[in-house]
This record gives structure tokens, sequence and C-alpha cells, in this order.
């Protein structure tokens, strides 16, 4: 069975995981993230932040399942079906929270706007697309222009209604802030990683060293950003 396995193992794809110190980085920072939501979980228990908790322990887990798929082969390409079925979870999941945090109802009117249209574009693009083998690029980018917006609400509304002292303890300040840095450095990295870099079928191109570059860059974001929740469970109080 072992051996079985190993022969389906393609080398190539698995030394670009191996051989990516930043992305095993990013990943174990995600796990340890998850790691302290949980031990803050009393803090957190009776309100929202708890399914955000739980979504990271599912994302890292995602990931892995889907690293798993991507070096042994089991079916072509068949990782993809993971990254595009996460952007349901998590953009369904981000635009519920904001959508319970905000009390504006223009602004929850908003949320309730931007997530219909984003949920039709998604069912849309499902029906046009191979949800197994393409990735729901239009889904994925639409989606992160949306979540800046309302994470702009956000901000509106806790700077004109709460203190300095307020704001530092919510813990959606620093899930905004998280999220914040990572979509204004990942949604121009996936634009061009998904456009630019996918027509170069040539391994030895020299542009390859630009495209795996600006993508250890969203790495880099993507790490920060753990580093921000893992401080505002700490930092920030409960309801």
């Amino acid at each position: 069975m072992i051996i079985a396995i190993a022969q389906t193992v393609s080398e190539r794809k698995l030394s670009i995981i191996l051989d990516n110190p930043m992305l095993w980085i990013m990943n174990s920072l995600e796990l340890i993230a998850f790691a302290v939501g949980l031990i803050y979980w009393g803090k957190f228990k009776n309100s929202t932040v708890k399914w955000f908790i739980l979504f990271l322990g599912y994302n890292f887990f995602n990931e892995m399942a889907a690293a798993v798929f991507y070096v042994l082969e089991w079916v072509a390409d068949s990782n993809m079906i993971f990254y595009n079925f996460r952007y349901l979870i998590y953009f369904g999941l981000l635009f519920s929270l904001y959508y319970n945090k905000l009390e504006r109802s223009k602004f929850r009117k908003a949320i309730i706007g931007l997530s219909v249209i984003w949920l039709f574009v998604y069912v849309y693009w499902l029906s046009v697309s191979n949800f197994w083998i393409q990735f729901a690029l239009v889904p994925g980018v639409l989606g992160g222009f949306f979540l800046m917006g309302i994470i702009l609400f956000y901000f509106v509304e806790s700077i004109s209604q709460r203190s300095v002292r307020g704001i530092q303890n919510d813990f959606f300040t620093y899930l905004s802030l998280g999220l914040l840095l990572e979509a204004v450095v990942q949604l121009p990295v996936l634009i061009t990683i998904h456009v630019g870099w996918a027509q170069i079928t040539e391994y030895s191109d020299s542009r390859n060293d630009f495209f795996n570059t600006i993508k250890q860059v969203s790495f880099v974001a993507s790490c920060i950003m753990y580093f921000v929740f893992m401080f505002g469970f700490y930092r920030s109080k409960g309801p």
C-alpha cells in the first residue's frame, strides 16, 4: 500500500511545497492563530467571534487536504475544489459576522445587497465553469473588494460611536486590520498570478522569478495577518 502511494507522488510538486519556507511559515502561523483562539475560547464563546476561530481551524486543515491532493495527484487538478468551496464559507461567514456586528441600518442593508450580488456571481460562475479544475478568480476578487468596503463600514461606525479604549478592546478591530492588510496585498497578487503567470508554460522563463517573488510577498502579508489575529485574541475583551 505504501509503495503504491509512493509511486503516485509527483516529486516536482512535492519539491514546490517543501522548498518554500514562507508557505510552511504561513501555514504554521495559521495553526498557531487557531490554537491561540482556542486558548481564549472562553472569552468569545458567547459572541460570533467563536465562528471565526473555528474557521481558522477549518482553513488550515483545508489547506493541508488541498496539498495532499496536489502532491498525490489522486484526481488531476482536483485540489482546486478545496479553494473554490472555501470562498463560499469564507465570504459567507465574514459577511454575516459584520452584518451582526454593525448597528446602522444602512450599513446592514448594504451588506445584504453586496452578499446577494456576490452569491449571484458565485452561482453564475459555478454554472459556466468547471468547479474541479478552474479557479474561482472572479468570485474571489469581487468578494475581496466587497469585504474591503464592509470593513470600511465597520471603521466608520466604530470611530463615530466608540472611545479609543472601546475600539482597542474589540476583536473586530484586529480582525478588520488583518483582513484589510491581506486584501490590499492579495487582490493584485491574485489577479497577477492567475492572469499573468498562468500564461507562462516554460519552466525556464525568466518571468517565473518575478511572479514567484510577488507570491512570496503575499505569503508575508498573510503571516502578518495571523500575528494581528493572535494579538487580537489576547488584547481584546469578550462581549
